[in-house]
C-alpha cells in the first residue's frame, strides 16, 4: 500500500479551487465537471463533498449534512479487492464495497480509522 494523498472534501469546488491555485499557488490539474483537483506535487487533491455522497451506500451518513468527513487519506494498492478481503478479515468495516468509478478512472473502496478518519483505497483501471 502506497500513500497516494489527502483528499479534502469541500463543499464549493470553485472557490476552493481558486483559493488553491491562485492564493496558495498550487498548480496541478482539475476536471470541473467531476469537481475534482489534483496537486500532484503537493499530495493534495480536492473533490466535491456532493459527489463524494454519492460513492456510498443509501445507508451512510450523508456527507453533505455531517461534517464528521472533512478529508480523505488515499493509498494506492495493486488490488483493491484483495486488500478488502485482507483488510475485512482483520476486523475492517468497510462503508461501501469495492466498486468502479470508471469516471475517476479507478476501482476503490472505503473505510474509517478507530477516530473516523475516512480512508479510500484506490487501485487505476484506466487503460
Amino acid at each position: 500500500m502506497d500513500f497516494h494523498a489527502v483528499r479534502l472534501l469541500v463543499n464549493d469546488f470553485q472557490r476552493s479551487l481558486t483559493f488553491y491555485q491562485e492564493v496558495l499557488g498550487f498548480s496541478g490539474w482539475y476536471d470541473e465537471k467531476q469537481e475534482y483537483a489534483y496537486f500532484e506535487e503537493k499530495q493534495i487533491a480536492l473533490f466535491s463533498r456532493t459527489r463524494m455522497n454519492k460513492v456510498f451506500n443509501q445507508d451512510c451518513k450523508d456527507l453533505e449534512n455531517d461534517s464528521t468527513y472533512k478529508h480523505l487519506i488515499q493509498f494506492e494498492v495493486e488490488n483493491v479487492d484483495q486488500m478488502f478481503l485482507d483488510l475485512r478479515a482483520k476486523g475492517v468495516v468497510f462503508l461501501n464495497d469495492p466498486h468502479n468509478q470508471t469516471d475517476w478512472g479507478s476501482r476503490v473502496v472505503h473505510f474509517t480509522d478507530p477516530d473516523g478518519n475516512l480512508i479510500e483505497l484506490y487501485q487505476s483501471i484506466r487503460e
